[in-house]
């Protein structure tokens, strides 16, 4: 398996502002031409990544193309240009620290693809279509400038429901610290004892409205609000 400098790319054209290494069982990047800061459209697919590093020259780039890697946890630059970035067919499985990095490096963002990832639930993989709109909902509020997601524009309907859903969970969280300010609970000589299985559960049942965090198929957890939403 060799790196890209290794493959010895250097008959790339430097008069170009596209970089093209797709299907070179690239392991590591780390080539770096002296138009580097020129270049606005690079194409890694279909090579051996496990990380998106080496980038930190291509400060020009309107365009990334990383689908078809090993990639999970995407550090990325700052790329202040990047309209576009593809992700399809790798292992990111963090939504939210994706999402941060994200928002941090790439401003003006306008079209994302995360298809055949643990993070995006679809049909195909292990999630069903009220999954996939959750998660859509979450990525459309974190990044404001979306304006594609995956195979789908994003709908002005849509981030009007992200931004509503920001809001009820933010009312929730209040009222839930309201009604159970932290370390009011003291269960000091208490034993804590599983439930009596033959209990009717109903009695232990919540209610109020649920918010989601996507961890696989239907798993529980506060998806829509952010550090930064507080």
């Amino acid at each position: 398996m060799l790196t890209a400098a290794e493959q010895g790319f250097s008959s790339q054209n430097e008069s170009s502002d596209s970089l093209f290494l797709v299907g070179q069982d690239i392991t590591e990047f780390n080539i770096a031409p002296k138009n580097a800061q020129y270049i606005k459209h690079l194409d890694l697919s279909y090579n051996l990544l496990e990380k998106a590093d080496g980038l930190q020259r291509f400060v020009g780039l309107r365009e990334l193309i990383l689908d078809n890697n090993q990639l999970s946890n995407i550090k990325l630059p700052l790329l202040p240009f990047l309209h576009t970035l593809s992700l399809n067919k790798n292992r990111v499985h963090d939504l939210d620290k994706l999402l941060d990095t994200l928002t941090k490096c790439t401003p003006l963002l306008e079209y994302l693809s995360l298809l055949g990832n643990p993070v995006c639930p679809n049909e195909l993989m292990h999630g069903d279509e009220e999954d996939y709109q959750l998660y859509r909902y979450s990525v459309i509020n974190r990044l404001k400038g979306l304006k594609f997601l995956d195979s789908r524009p994003v709908l002005p309907a849509e981030r009007i429901e992200a931004q509503n859903r920001v809001k009820i969970a933010q009312v929730v969280k209040a009222l839930q610290e309201d009604l159970c300010p932290e370390g009011s609970l003291d269960l000091t000589g208490h034993d804590a004892t599983p439930l009596d299985k033959t209990q009717d559960m109903a009695q232990h049942a919540g209610f109020g409205k649920r918010t989601y965090k996507y961890k696989g198929k239907n798993s529980e957890g506060n998806k829509f609000i952010s550090n930064d939403d507080l």
